[in-house]
């Protein structure tokens, strides 16, 4: 296996194509984003059985496992914005980029352990 760091791109939801930010890692860690962008509102919050009011445009999640990334990423999204950053932040091992419904961004705070310089050309 190479052992160089290996990159994955995180798309802009609202800009078809275009990228927000790369993550980096080394070793074995998962990726998981979830969000409406690319299958269109498919998330729900089970208390109300509605898309949530305060929705979210992605979240992409970074751990050590794929099947925990992306649960915490779905999961993410169907609470919501509100409450969603501080969920986020109390999660073991686990670090997230979040896009919003108006297209500003946030992360955890040990997110940019992770993050690499996007190059755009």
């Amino acid at each position: 296996m190479h052992g160089g760091p290996w990159r994955v791109g995180i798309a802009d939801p609202t800009r078809r194509g275009e990228l927000l930010a790369v993550v980096e890692a080394h070793g074995e860690l998962a990726v998981a984003t979830s969000g409406p962008a690319e299958r269109g509102c498919h998330i729900l919050d089970p208390h109300t059985g509605r898309p949530p009011a305060d929705g979210l445009a992605s979240v992409t999640v970074v751990g050590t496992s794929l099947t925990e990334a992306d649960a915490w990423a779905t999961a993410a999204c169907a609470m919501g914005a509100e409450r969603a950053r501080p969920w986020l932040q109390r999660q073991p091992g686990a670090e997230a980029f979040v896009v919003t419904a108006e297209g500003t961004t946030w992360q955890t705070s040990g997110f940019t352990r992770y993050s690499a310089e996007l190059c755009v050309s």
